[in-house]
Order: structure tokens, then sequence, then C-alpha cells
């Protein structure tokens, strides 16, 4: 084997594979190109997925004439000039090789006008290769156009998820930029769809509305805390919000979006001694300290850092969070803010209120709104719920014939596992996998009958985030067919005429968001999309872990479970129950040899 230096060609390309992953990157840069550059207004237009076309056209300062050229060289950057300021980093783009990268695998034209000039420049290229060069009128500012990605290098296409999956991943990078700068104009459109319009008028509140909706923005409260040269300022949701997913979690160092663990733990420590189960905290945090404190530079994408004392970063973050999940704090927030003041969500759902035995006046210990408000309040979101209806909805009272478990019920224990003793023998039947089983039997029994899934309630409508509005889009007739009607009414509303029929007692907003977050990520389509939705529906209604159930529940549960052709398996492959032999428990107590 012989060392031999590569040809530019496959250099060039190499470096592409590090900075190009998909066209979401491809917008990635660019739109960091043009916050560089000082622009006010940025709009970013795309075709199938970014794959046929990608337009960024900004106002910023556009590119000198003399210079354009070398813009589409390797190593050119105007962010940086010498190796000391890769220590104090405070643009998004400084390793110079975005667009050389991104022209190595695309056709790529550039026409642009620096604010000094009076004409602009317009240079076209085709694999890194110039084609065309010339002068032409043009506003002061820069239009990039990519045609073709990925054109020139069939193997990376085979990669690709396809169109709506691109198409949400630019949705989302656009999302992510557009709340690192809410002082800026951003227009999002998909061939001649706009998916996105942000004012730029520069309150970062009204950019978590555009994107996530009003019924998320109305359960934040906003942070503001400081220590010495570190700050945190965002928001987070109030204690009694939460959801089933990180989707809701962005992070930010110095304006620049990140992913970071710490975040993550810090968030998770803070919440988790007000929710026990796997839920999470929306969060949009925003940190602040001295750029030589951070290494921006660990990978090409630029989203993962080090900290230089990541160990005082992480107390300031789990003592700011700490405090800010208290009720003295988010209480006083709300009480400092005309919009939660309007609509407070600070009371309990009907279903929160039952579980948890409090009453609004109690949970409240406040006197800043009136008993009789909030009850108002309450009344308007319709809620119907009532503490049984979860469990009461399939455990009716059958009777408990012993068929199949031939022995008696010893009990339940940890509010999970249910326990019955058979001869020298002790069952385990997990009651979330039991019920998910006997769900998932009804569902597939309904199917084979043909019998409608759909139950019909009151149409009301539910604004989704838009990433997950776009995803709902293209499913409404699968969703439909299983019973959940949804018809759009607006860029990300929705009105839910019907819902399946396992779903009739316990639908909320709350369940159908769990259900749609899920579901917008799945790349399945047609059959295999319903039965995925089908399979996390029984799991999302099915009895929970760590919910008690009385000796009735428990005789009904295993009467259902009797039933099923397959009891010993939930729809997910994992085990409903196991067998422990009296002979084990005698050797664990030294019994048996």
């Amino acid at each position: 084997m012989h060392i031999r230096k590569l040809d530019t060609i496959t250099s060039e390309q190499i470096a592409a594979g590090e900075v190009v992953e998909n066209p979401s990157s491809v917008v990635k840069e660019l739109v960091e190109n043009s916050l560089d550059a000082g622009a006010k207004r940025i709009k970013v237009i795309f075709k199938k997925g970014g794959l046929k076309e990608i337009t960024v056209i900004d106002d910023g300062i556009g590119i000198p004439s003399d210079e354009v050229r070398l813009a589409l060289e390797r190593h050119a950057t105007s962010k940086i000039s010498c190796l000391k300021d890769l220590q104090e980093i405070r643009t998004f783009g400084f390793r110079g090789e975005a667009l050389p990268s991104i022209a190595s695998v695309s056709r790529i034209s550039i026409t642009t006008r620096h604010q000094n000039e009076e004409t602009g420049r317009y240079i076209l290229l085709e694999g890194g290769k110039e084609k065309e060069y010339r002068e032409v009128g043009f506003p002061v500012g820069t239009r990039v156009t990519i045609e073709d990605l990925f054109y020139n290098t069939p193997a990376r296409l085979k990669f690709l998820k396809g169109v709506p999956s691109e198409t949400a991943k630019i949705s989302r990078i656009i999302h992510f930029l557009a709340l690192s700068r809410p002082d800026i104009s951003f227009s999002l459109i998909k061939e001649n769809e706009v998916l996105l319009e942000i004012s730029g008028d520069g309150n970062l509140l009204n950019v978590i509305m555009k994107i996530f909706g009003n019924d998320l923005a109305r359960e934040l409260v906003s942070l503001n805390f400081k220590s010495g040269e570190l700050i945190l300022n965002g928001y987070v949701s109030k204690p009694t919000y939460s959801r089933n997913s990180r989707n809701y979690q962005i992070f930010y160092i110095n304006g620049r979006y990140v992913r970071s663990q710490l975040f993550k733990d810090a968030l998770d420590k803070s919440f988790a001694s007000i929710v026990t189960s796997k839920r999470y905290p929306a969060a949009f945090l925003y940190l602040t300290l001295p750029p030589e404190n951070l290494d921006v530079n660990v990978h090409p994408s630029k989203i993962d850092v080090r900290f230089q004392q990541e160990e005082q970063v992480r107390i300031f973050l789990e003592q700011s969070l700490k405090k800010a999940f208290t009720p003295g704090y988010f209480v006083s927030m709300i009480q400092n803010k005309s919009l939660q003041k309007k609509e407070s969500s600070l009371f309990l759902t009907r279903k929160q209120e039952i579980k948890k035995g409090l009453n609004l006046k109690e949970t409240l210990k406040c006197d800043h709104y009136p008993e009789s408000d909030l009850q108002n309040q309450v009344a308007e979101k319709n809620y119907t719920f009532n503490e049984n209806d979860i469990k009461s909805s399939f455990l009716k009272t059958e009777l408990f014939t012993e068929r199949f478990f031939n022995g008696p019920i010893t009990g339940q224990v940890f509010a999970t596992y249910i326990i019955i003793q058979e001869e020298d023998n002790l069952i385990f039947i997990d009651q979330h996998a039991a019920h998910e089983r006997i769900l998932w039997e009804k569902i597939q029994q309904r199917e084979g009958e043909k019998e409608k899934y759909v139950q019909e309630i009151l149409p009301f409508t539910v604004e989704l985030p838009l990433s997950i509005a776009e995803a709902v889009k293209d499913k409404l007739e699968l969703l439909k067919d299983i019973g959940l009607e949804m018809e759009q009414f607006g860029n990300n509303t929705f009105i839910i005429r019907t819902v399946p029929f396992f779903l009739k007692d316990i639908f909320t907003t709350e369940v159908l968001m769990d259900i749609l977050e899920d579901l917008s990520g799945l790349a399945v389509t047609g059959r295999e999309f319903q039965k995925e939705i089908l399979l996390q529906l029984s799991c999302k209604t099915a009895i929970k872990a760590n919910e008690n159930l009385t000796i009735e529940e428990i005789k009904s549960l295993l009467a259902q479970l009797e039933k099923c052709e397959n009891p010993f398996f939930c729809p997910h492959g994992r085990p409903v129950m196991i067998k422990i032999e009296k002979y084990e428990l005698e050797k664990h107590f030294k019994r048996r040899g």
C-alpha cells in the first residue's frame, strides 16, 4: 500500500461529508452566514425537501466583488484571522469550509452586492468548478441558490430519509435559528407555501408562539439568573406542564444553538422532585458566558461544545433551574406578567385536581386570582374527566373465573405488578403490559369485524407546533381511517371531530399531543404507519405503572387477559408475566442446596 496525495475533487467531497450531511445542514450554514453578515431579513425557499433547490436571500452587507471567488475556496473566511481568534469565537461560521463544501456536491449560484459598491456580482459553479461569472444589478445583500444537491455523489442520496423527513429537518433548523435571533425577520417557504413568518420584533415569546403555538406559550415562565459572568435567560414551563419527549427543550450558548448534556441533566435533576414519571418540562434556555471559556470548535456542525469551567456552569444551571421550579418563583413571575395574568394556567386540570386531591384555592396559595374566576377558566377548558375514567374504560367488572390463573391473588407490589400464588409458584404480572395486550386485541378484533374505530366527540380546535403540524398534514386520511379525524383549519390549527373508541373517556389535548409527537418522527407509511399509531395508542391508554388498583380492578384485568389469544407478551414483545418457583426462593434463604 502506497501513500499518495488525494486529488482535489476527492478531498473536497470528503470535506463536504463533514459539513454537508443533508439539506438542512446546507440551510444552517447559509443562514448562519447571513446572520454573520448582519442581515435583518432572511428568506429561505426550498423544493422537494431541499434536494431540488434551496435558496437563501438576505439583506446583509454582501460580499465585496473582489472576494466573491475567494469565498468559494477552502479555508477562506472573514470570521477569523489568526489562531487567537479561535479562542474567542463570536460568529456562527468561521471554518471557511461551508461554501466550497456545498459547491463540491451541488450546482451553486451566488448573486451579491456589497454595501459599498454600486453593482453586484453573479457566479455559478457545478461540482466545485466555475461555469459563469459576471457583473449584475442587485440590491445590497446576497442570494445563494443550491440546486440538485448530491447530484454527483448518488451514494449520499441513499442515506437520506425522503422528502417529508428532510422537510421536517429544514423546518426544525429554521426554528432553532429564529429562536436564537428574535430580532431577525425570517420567512420559510416550501414550494409556494409559507411555512413560517417571523416579524423580527425582538420578542422571544412571540417567536415561541409562532413555532409552538399559544397553548405552550401560556405555560411558560421567564428566567433571569446571574452569577458572576454567567447569565441564564429564557423560559421554562410551569411545573404543571410537561411533555413526553425532549422536543420542547432547546438550548443556546452565546446565541448559538447547541446540544448539551449539561443542560439536560440540570433540567432533569431540577424537575425530578416535581414529576416522578418520565416527563420533561418545556425549556428555552439561553446561557451567556465569556467566549474564551467556551470551545465551539469541537465538531464541524458546531453544535457540540466544551466548557473550560464545566463544574462551575453545571452548579449554576442546577441552582438556577431548581429555583425556577419552586412555587415561590413561578407564582411571583406570573403575577408580574400580563399575559399569564389574563390566561393563567396555574390551576390544575380536573384530572390533576382529582388525582392529587387538591382544590384550586389550596393549590394556588395566593389571593391574586379570585376563586370564581379560576373555576370559570377551568370550565371553559371543557374537561369532562373523572378519576376512574382511565380504569373504568376497560376494567368493567367481570366474573373472575380463574380458568387460566389457578391460584389466589396475593396482591399488588410497587403499584405496578400483580402477584398470583399458583401452587409452588409466584406469578408476577406487569399491569401496564397486560392492559396493553387487552387493548391491542380489542383493536384487532374491531378491525377483523370491520367495525368503526370512531367515537364522536364535540368538535374542538387544537394548535400544534409547526414541526408536528407539517408531519400531520400528509397523514390526515390515514389517521381518519383509525378513528382520529382531524381537519386543517389554518396553517397549524386543526379541528378534532372524532377519536378512536378507546380514547373516548380519557381524550385530552395532552394525550393528543403525546401521540402526535411520537407519530411525527415515524418514517413508515400506509398500513404500517396505522399499525404503529395503534400500538402507541394502546400503550398510552393502558393502565400505567405506579397506579394502585383495587382487588376488583385486578380481577377484571385478569379476566380480560385470560380471553386474549396471546396473554404472555404485550404488543411490543415485552413479557406480560414471569414465574418464580418456590424452589428459587428457598435457595435464596438457604433452605435448599
